[in-house]
């Protein structure tokens, strides 16, 4: 069971938001582009991730994206 889904990164919403305000002519607008073509590519990759994980039984998972747990040193 998928108990807190996979949301939308803070990075990618602030990349999309600059993309929308900065000029196509922008020295600096192709690395901008790329970062956020990495960011979208990985959020995306997560994301298909929970196609696979759904097949998991349900009474035997619980998943939790985006959370750490302290085990330790790690």
């Amino acid at each position: 069971m998928i108990v807190r889904s996979k949301t939308k990164p803070l990075l990618l919403h602030q990349l999309e938001a600059l993309l929308n305000r900065i000029p196509n002519n922008h020295s600096k607008r192709k690395f901008i582009e790329e970062d956020y073509a990495k960011q979208k590519a990985g959020y995306k990759g997560e994301r298909s991730l929970e196609y696979h994980l759904s097949y998991l039984l349900v009474k035997d998972y619980y998943i939790f994206h985006d959370l750490r747990f302290y085990a330790g040193k790690h």
